[in-house]
């Protein structure tokens, strides 16, 4: 009873907070307060797995890469040391098509958070990058 309703609470309290974050993180200029924010809600994720789902699909499909750079930190997060194959499928897809460098670089990091638990894994997706090589990741 009453601590589902106190969950709750913090869920709708924690969810507001998320929403101005966001709100803020589109109104301002300022690169190093959006990369602020968005680092914030990557941290946020941290060992959330699916339930951190939403917030990463809504910060990489952002149209400002910092954002989306942030997406790559929030997957990493969520879903450190889990080698799920989303994460993979997710990070693999960035590290190579976004047309952010900073983004690309974030997203090979994040495998190794992804990863970091199932070494033996790592060497088939470097060669999977190697095949779009790109300088700057």
């Amino acid at each position: 009873g009453n601590t589902n309703n106190s969950l709750q609470s913090h869920q709708e309290e924690l969810g507001e907070i998320v929403a101005e974050l966001k709100n803020y993180a589109r109104e301002t200029t300022h690169e190093k307060i959006i990369r602020g924010v968005a680092m914030g809600l990557a941290l946020m994720s941290f060992g959330q797995e699916e339930n951190a789902d939403a917030l990463i699909e809504e910060m990489r499909s952002d149209r400002d890469p910092v954002m989306r750079y942030g997406a790559q930190y929030a997957v990493a997060l969520a879903y450190c040391g889990t080698g799920s194959n989303k994460a993979i499928r997710i990070l693999l897809h960035a590290a190579v098509s976004d047309v952010s460098d900073d983004v690309r670089s974030a997203a090979v990091v994040g495998l190794a958070f992804v990863l970091f638990k199932t070494p033996e894994r790592v060497p088939q997706l470097v060669s999977l990058l190697i095949e779009s090589f790109n300088p700057h990741v």
